[in-house]
């Protein structure tokens, strides 16, 4: 075992918690501290009216492997959804999303889809560096045309990365094709018993997590010097550690850590992020027909990417006045124009937006329910950030000065690809 016994991991999001369990697990003594009052991160949940939202990630599917492996541990319940079925927006209606585009289409994409066979691993994009040549944008509307670019590929990315696919890169389509290929019948959607906060109340509960801390400067030892402590100051004192685990937003990151190495700089400056702002409404659920989740592209809405009807997850989402809710996310473009406004300006703005791409309600028949304001909401994985983080794994510079990066930003998209960065992060710790 390494003589790096005593860890400091700053972000009590799932990666860091996950990471902080593993190495409890192996005889370490970690502190967890979380600038917020509550743990989860962007896997948070908030209650009102007694329904709950989830603030950030809304649902899960059987490819969170990893995800479900600790729910099992843990006894949460891993539920399927009551009903399935997507849809997309286009010209005024909600249709299934074969009928968004023609037979030639089609026939393009399924010879694209059916072509590009590269088995990369979509929760660890280092994986797919050799395919970081270009964006998803480009490539498909050159290999299946600009119907299928507008209306699966940039769907697909605003609704669950609220950014276009020009920005995302060709090694990100690739790992989603091959696990859509390869896993299909995995991608069915589910949700936990207690919804998104289950999993990171479950692990905090095993865990020593300082709420409401907020870590100010992180100072390693001096370059080369790997005995050298790890200072930790935060608005309740300064703490030392034999190690420290970054595992919050790259920005906030490199903010922190003080005399930062180039590799680490560069990493953490470089590494960019969608804006959103998640919106719940209130509405009586005999209003919504049974569709899920319904993608919205830019070139059918500037302001909203998408949104689901909650009463997909049953009577966890079922108040005793027959609501539910419905959550709605924004394109980043429209979300940075309001974001800094009051919450009932937003709610007044998404609401007039909304209802133009959800024809199943109208304002009156909405309440203003909750919401949350992502400036950073997720990693844009763009052209040429698959293979910076690749490298810098390669290079060794993981752990410099007893820092080591823990993160969706590196290369680990979603919750499960989360969940999977926090086991390697502790791994190299357990192995350096």
């Amino acid at each position: 075992m390494t003589d790096k016994r005593n860890i400091a991991v700053i972000g009590a999001g799932i990666s860091g918690l996950c990471c902080a369990y593993e190495l409890t697990k192996a005889g370490y003594d970690v502190t967890v501290f979380e600038k917020e009052d509550y743990i989860g991160g962007r896997m948070a949940s908030r209650v009102k009216d007694g329904l709950p939202f989830d603030i950030g990630a809304d649902h899960l599917c059987n490819l969170y492997e990893q995800t479900i492996k600790y729910c099992q541990e843990f006894d949460i319940k891993w539920k399927k959804m009551d009903f399935l079925e997507y849809a997309m927006f286009k010209n005024g209606k909600v249709i299934p999303p074969e009928k968004a585009i023609g037979w030639i289409s089609k026939m393009r994409l399924a010879r694209a889809y059916i072509s590009n066979r590269r088995d990369c691993d979509f929760f660890d994009l280092s994986d797919a560096a050799e395919f970081d040549t270009g964006n998803a944008y480009d490539y498909m509307r050159k290999k299946a045309g600009k119907d299928v670019s507008d209306y699966f590929v940039d769907s697909f990315v605003s609704t669950y990365q609220f950014h276009g696919a020009d920005e995302i890169s060709l090694g990100a389509l690739f790992g989603v094709m091959d696990s859509i290929r390869n896993d299909e019948s995995k991608w069915q959607l589910h949700h936990m018993k207690g919804e998104m906060s289950a999993l990171p109340e479950a692990f905090a509960d095993r865990l020593h997590v300082k709420k409401s801390t907020e870590v100010t400067k992180v100072s390693p030892g001096q370059p080369g010097e790997s005995g050298e402590p790890v200072m930790v100051e935060t608005n309740e004192g300064t703490f030392q550690f034999d190690a420290a685990i970054l595992a919050s937003e790259a920005h906030q990151s490199l903010k922190m850590l003080e005399n930062p190495t180039e590799a680490q700089k560069d990493l953490l400056s470089n590494s960019a992020y969608a804006t959103t702002v998640s919106v719940s409404f209130k509405t009586n659920a005999n209003r919504l027909p049974k569709i899920s989740i319904v993608w919205v592209s830019h070139v059918q809405s500037k302001a909203i990417s998408g949104y689901v009807n909650e009463s997909m997850k049953g009577e966890d989402l079922m108040n005793g006045n027959g609501e539910t809710l419905l959550n709605t996310w924004l394109h980043e473009s429209f979300a940075k124009k309001i974001i800094n406004k009051s919450d009932e300006e937003i709610f007044e703005r998404v609401k007039e937006e909304f209802v133009k791409v959800c024809p199943w309600v109208t304002k009156e028949t909405l309440t203003n329910n909750d919401l949350q304001r992502w400036p950073a909401a997720m990693p844009k994985f763009s052209q040429g950030h698959l293979t910076r983080v690749d490298q810098f794994l390669k290079k060794g510079h993981q752990g410099e000065n007893n820092v080591y990066l823990c993160g969706d930003y590196m290369n680990s998209p979603w919750i499960e690809g989360s969940i999977r960065c926090g086991q390697r992060t502790a791994s190299f710790v357990k192995s350096s």
